[in-house]
């Protein structure tokens, strides 16, 4: 019997899937709040591309048109994916246990439909929803791109990291509204959850730089100066290595708080930068993104010979072929693989808690 309940628990269908879908899209497209909502969102990053671009078109700096036009993509990517991490939690951390107090889940649950069918459509709904909003950014982003002459390539790996991202969660505030008995409590869990990994973990981690030391003796690579300060005159600057104690920063140690950060995983799809491009001034191509991943990739391999390099690369006997850590363990498998964890989990136990019959019901706590 167990068995056979299990069995019908996860059923999946098509139609079953649509059918809970399609209720819930309708149900939203009801409330003209989101077509305003969607027509606002819009306009605000058309405005954003605008305002960014305005004073180099003004000027009539053309030649710079490029390297702004990639800055402001890569800052639109960055307001979209926190716009998304806004938006979502509101759109499913109050679709089970909303529906719970308006009496409309025991309908679903009484009907032919699987736990696992109703669970999932909410999901199917709440995610496309909130592709809707990533839509809609689309014809802001895609002339910026166009200006930056950002790759297709890797505009398709960051809408790919925001389609996945916006799934878990989706998926996560399901979660949560099943295990909750108010809508509210559910979406301000959702929210703390959010705020928790983009804002609180980064600070964590930036602390811990302070506190987690370690004292290493590294070869440090310096331009030689006379006694006096000044570079000797007599001779061209030459790079020189020396052993050096220093205590160095183990940001390494504790990167696992910063996987699952949403901003590093978009970081993480950008193309990877040399520490010796900083050094020639070659800023074509760079944009935010990237830098992060450069600065993520340093803090990752603190040891790593290049961070002791503070040579010019004009110096004779420069050190140019030195390990910068850029060829490391990247970050995306670790923090994609995280959030898909809690969204399964999350799923799991939404459709747990749907299934029935109810073997517990919290106080206050309705069926129909």
């Amino acid at each position: 019997m167990n068995a056979t309940r299990r069995t019908g628990t996860l059923r999946l269908r098509g139609r079953g899937l649509w059918l809970v879908a399609s209720l819930e899209l309708k149900q939203r497209l009801r409330s003209r709040a989101w077509v305003v909502a969607l027509a606002v969102w819009m306009i605000v990053l058309l405005g954003v591309g605008a305002l960014g671009l305005a004073p180099v078109l003004l000027t009539a700096q053309y030649d710079g048109v490029e390297q702004v036009s990639s800055m402001i993509f890569s800052a639109q990517i960055v307001f979209v994916m926190f716009a998304m991490l806004l938006v979502v939690p509101a759109l499913s951390a109050g679709a089970i246990n909303g529906d719970r107090s308006a009496g409309t889940l025991a309908t679903l649950q009484a009907s032919l439909l699987s736990p696992a069918e109703i669970v999932l459509g909410k999901l199917l709904a709440g995610w496309s929803t909130g592709l809707a909003f990533l839509v809609l950014a689309l014809p802001s982003l895609v002339p910026i791109a166009v200006l930056g002459h950002v790759d297709p390539l890797y505009m398709l790996r960051l809408l790919a990291v925001i389609v996945v991202l916006t799934a878990c969660v989706t998926a996560l505030g399901l979660g949560l509204s099943a295990l909750t008995r108010r809508t509210l409590s559910s979406v301000v869990l959702a929210y703390v959850l959010v705020i928790g990994v983009t804002v609180v973990l980064p600070v964590a981690w930036g602390v811990s730089g302070l506190v987690i030391t370690d004292e290493k003796e590294v070869t440090v690579y310096s331009t030689r100066y006379s006694a006096d300060g000044d570079v000797e005159a007599d001779a061209p600057m030459t790079c020189e290595a020396r052993r050096e104690t220093r205590q160095i920063s183990r940001l390494d140690l504790t990167m696992p708080l910063m996987w699952g950060n949403p901003v590093v995983l978009l970081a993480e799809t950008a193309p990877t930068v040399t520490a010796d491009r900083w050094r020639t001034g070659e800023d074509e191509g760079l944009d935010l993104l990237s830098t992060l991943k450069f600065g993520m990739r340093t803090a990752a391999h603190p040891l790593a010979p290049s961070n002791f390099n503070e040579c010019w690369i004009e110096d004779r006997g420069y050190p140019a072929q030195l390990d910068d850590g850029s060829d490391g363990a990247p970050l995306w498998p670790m923090g994609l693989g995280l959030w898909a964890i809690v969204g399964i989990a999350a799923v799991t136990l939404a459709i747990r808690r749907v299934a029935v019959p109810v073997r517990h019901l919290g106080r206050g706590e309705r069926i129909a």
